[in-house]
């Protein structure tokens, strides 16, 4: 597949679509590109190639290099792509053929080389260039301006991942990484969200109050080179009283809380404590830590065997357990831990599946519907369990779409908007609810 800056991009596009190179990994990346006035490409995720090569023409000097399409510069030029967005770049020889990214979208970077397209990795600024950077799934990607010689900075916002009330005050928190992926608190930070505007405290947080309905949690700070923002963005949802499907949440899952705020989390190899206090009684349970290729982590309410409670007091304990925990995890991979972490858009949740939370890796939006390790006889029962839905979807006239996708080793059903679950599950059982 040869991509000739010469030619229209519509060209272009077809020739990455047609190609018959490309192999895609069932798990992607994010990637996103920030100029120094605005977002010029919008996170997205996409799927790593396992193969095949996209060949560079330099739209000047005619010289060309090829790059295997899992190298920083393929990828870039791939998900833009499918985003609808150009991208411009020079080939230059110095013993090698090598790209050089000059243009994301509208932004270029200047002739006199004032400020040059940077990439950074899992917050981490790449030593090599982007033709020769290794993409693997999971990875944060991150293109923006850089001045040569002035340190600058990444920020991260780290809003709730479950949607709150209209009204209801909550706390973002923004980490700045350094070049070498150390994270500090993100103090000073301006951030802007429906309307509001607040500052960081020394800390990195703030506080906003939820408005209805999805809006973004924007952070920007001057970037020291003089050459506009520093910016990252999250979203937060908010939803009325009673209509958690207003934010496309599971009504039944949304009834999770999401950090249970007397549980106490504690863990040694393997393994994961949970907990929390029931009626003035302490209950603990004990689970293993999602590990890639082993079984999901459940919390069922007969493992809570304290006799005293009732059945509904088990259940509601095994579901603060359950987002305890899917909150701790979160929190283990926003603080480093690469063995929890997800794609971008995706977290930690606690889900009711069977009559039992799991803390399953989802998106917001997205209902549970059944969950295995991921070896190839599961992930055909899954497969079969998509085509189950999907027939009664169509049989019950429910709006909705079932998907078999991969995360994190385990093979998913999952269900979405989420909000339709109740709905089919009235529907294939004869009853409301």
């Amino acid at each position: 597949m040869t991509i000739d800056a010469r030619f229209a991009w519509a060209a272009a596009c077809a020739a990455l679509l047609a190609s018959p190179a490309t192999v895609l990994a069932s798990d992607a990346a994010s990637i996103r590109a920030e100029g120094p006035d605005g977002t010029v490409l919008a996170e997205r995720s996409a799927n790593v190639p396992t193969g095949g090569t996209t060949t560079l023409v330099d739209p000047i000097s005619g010289q060309t290099t090829i790059v295997p399409n899992n190298r920083g510069t393929s990828f870039l030029v791939r998900a833009a792509e499918a985003a609808g967005v150009s991208i411009g770049f020079r080939v230059y020889n110095f013993g090698t053929p090598s790209a050089l990214i000059t243009r994301i979208g509208p932004v270029s970077s200047p002739l006199d080389w004032s400020w040059s397209w940077k990439l950074k990795v899992n917050h981490r600024e790449t030593s090599v260039g982007s033709d020769d950077v290794v993409i693997r799934p999971g990875d944060t990607i991150l293109w923006m301006p850089s001045v040569y010689g002035v340190p600058d900075s990444e920020l991260d916002v780290v809003a709730p991942i479950v949607p709150r009330a209209v009204g209801e005050a909550f706390s973002i928190r923004v980490d700045r990484y350094n070049d070498n992926a150390v994270r500090t608190a993100g103090s000073a930070v301006t951030v802007t969200y429906a309307g509001q505007t607040v500052t960081t405290g020394s800390d990195g947080t703030a506080t906003l109050t939820s408005v209805s309905g999805w809006s973004d949690v924007v952070a920007s700070a001057r970037h020291p080179g003089g050459i506009g923002n520093i910016r990252d963005s999250a979203r937060a949802c908010g939803f009325a009283p009673g209509r958690p499907e207003e934010c496309g949440m599971d009504p039944l899952a949304v009834r999770l809380p999401d950090v249970a705020p007397s549980a106490s989390i504690t863990s040694s190899v393997g393994l994961v404590r949970a907990s929390i206090i029931v009626g003035g009684r302490a209950i603990s349970i004990e689970v293993p830590m999602p590990v890639r290729g082993r079984g999901p982590v459940a919390i069922s309410p007969d493992d809570i065997r304290d006799e005293s409670l009732t059945p509904r007091e088990r259940r509601d304990a095994a579901g603060r357990l359950a987002s305890s925990l899917a909150a701790d995890l979160n929190a283990r991979a926003a603080n480093g831990d690469r063995s929890l972490a997800l794609p971008s858009g995706v977290s930690w949740q606690a889900a009711w599946l069977s009559g039992s939370p799991y803390v399953a890796p989802l998106r917001p939006g997205e209902s549970l519907m059944g969950i295995r390790t991921g070896g190839p006889r599961n992930t055909a029962a899954i497969q079969r369990r998509v085509r189950g839905l999907t027939a009664h979807l169509e049989r019950c006239g429910i709006d909705g779409t079932a998907t078999a996708v991969r995360r994190h080793g385990y093979a998913m059903t999952t269900l979405s908007p989420a909000r339709v679950r109740t709905e089919l599950v009235g529907c294939i059982t004869g009853r409301d609810g």
